[in-house]
């Protein structure tokens, strides 16, 4: 008889897919899982590879991982799970690295899913055959559990209808669904009175919460009426009409709410967002950063860019570059156009490929970089609190600021997981900042 079982699980992708994987260390938990990392010395029973295919390059890494974390551990059972699951499924069923696939929505199941599993694992009998999991109904009924991290990730959301014309995630997360709020409370609370000092709200379009009468910005009141040394960072919220009244929450805030806002633009041209299927004009958007601004000192505001997006001419990416320097983002993430399948751009005409989408990449590389760094310039003199990660031997301390730039200094009392304030005094040469201790 097995008395110990041990299981890991492997995170790709978003940070909703982290949230989510600390929803299933909770399940697994309680079936009597001990939690281990995907490196352990021995190799777990279990192995959940939690995939991400935001993209084709996504899918691809999803596909190796998979295949690595097989190589490595011949005799344990993998479940596959996450968007390449669903968005892959037919290619993944063929493979025999995994033993089990598991759709987004099935994660949720989990614990009715691997009772076959549990009974292989208690009676040493020979491995299950590979089986398709049923449907199951959307319910979490677990909490959020982090064993490894400093930070945690609380997912409220799911789900996206806005079918944007380059986008998978709609067809593998599946409808708009908001997590119920009185659970969402009391995971909440579990994780202050856990100790994490930085807690992120996530989901695949947070800013659609709504639960009754309850919308984002009401969840995070209520959130708020939790004492607590704490602060909540909002993770990638779709630009829309909940924004203006979201940060004037953040304004009235500041020492609990992050300043940051990560804000997915995808193309700084008219034409291209019209064709993308986007919600908002490039001009209504430059409205809602440039009363962001006013209200939030700081801010950091970070943005996606989709580059070569079909149909995409000189002229459209000149104008994305110069609504890009105008804007003037702390950070940018830059992605050459993915084709996923089945959705309207893969079959678009101009895809834009090879030394021509090259040269538009190294563009808006060298935009990102001067962003960042005018952005790191403007936070010398700066007091920002800093949430601790690491502790050197020699006592150099690192981790994030409110408004997320990386920040070392030096103090022999500071500890991980810890909220330091600190004064931002220089940059160095790997971006971060280097800063001394305050009140």
């Amino acid at each position: 008889m097995m008395t110990k079982k041990t299981a890991a699980i492997m995170t790709l992708g978003c940070r909703l897919n982290q949230a989510d994987s600390a929803l299933l260390s909770d399940r697994l938990r309680k079936l009597g899982f001990e939690i281990v990392s995907t490196d352990a010395p021995s190799s777990p029973n279990l192995i959940i590879v939690n995939s991400c295919a935001v993209t084709a390059v996504a899918s691809k890494k999803s596909r190796q991982a998979l295949k690595a974390i097989r190589g490595e551990n011949p005799q344990s059972f993998i479940v596959m799970t996450g968007c390449s699951a669903v968005v892959d499924g037919k290619e993944l069923n063929k493979l025999d690295e995994c033993d089990l696939i598991l759709s987004n929505e099935q994660k949720k199941e989990i614990e009715y899913i691997l009772p076959r599993y549990l009974a292989y694992l208690d009676s040493n009998n020979t491995k299950p055959e590979k089986t398709d999991a049923e449907s199951t109904i959307f319910n979490e009924q677990t909490e959020t559990y982090f064993p490894f991290k400093t930070r945690a990730i609380l997912k409220v959301q799911e789900g996206c209808e806005n079918f944007c014309t380059y986008c998978i995630v709609p067809y593998a997360r599946g409808k708009e669904r908001s997590r119920d709020l009185e659970e969402t409370l009391a995971d909440f609370k579990q994780l202050v009175a856990a100790g994490f000092k930085e807690i992120v709200l996530s989901g695949v379009n947070i800013c659609n919460y709504k639960c009754g009468e309850t919308d984002l910005v009401g969840l995070i009141e209520r959130l708020l009426e939790v004492p607590g040394d704490y602060r909540i960072r909002l993770s990638s919220t779709e630009p829309g009409p909940i924004v203006p009244a979201l940060v004037r929450c953040m304004a009235e805030n500041p020492e609990k709410i992050c300043a940051f806002l990560h804000l997915p633009l995808q193309n700084g041209s008219e034409r291209i967002l019209k064709e993308m299927g986007r919600k908002y004009t490039a001009a209504e958007y430059a409205e809602m950063i440039a009363d962001a601004r006013k209200l939030i000192p700081n801010l950091h505001l970070g943005t996606d860019l989709i580059v070569g997006f079909p149909g995409e001419t000189e002229a459209d990416f000149k104008e994305s570059c110069a609504f890009m320097k105008k804007i003037g983002f702390s950070n940018i993430h830059v992605f050459p156009f993915s084709p996923r399948q089945g959705t309207p751009a893969e079959k678009m005409p101009g895809r834009v490929v090879g030394d021509e989408l090259d040269k538009r990449l190294e563009a808006l590389k060298e935009i990102k970089s001067a962003s960042a760094s005018a952005f790191a310039e403007s936070m010398l003199g700066q007091r920002e609190v800093v949430l601790v990660e690491t502790k050197r031997s020699n006592g150099v301390c690192e981790g994030w600021s409110g408004n997320y730039i990386k920040i070392k200094f030096k103090d022999e009392k500071s500890e991980p997981k810890t909220l330091v304030p600190v004064i931002c005094r220089k940059i160095l040469p790997d971006g971060s900042l280097a800063a001394e201790i305050t009140e």
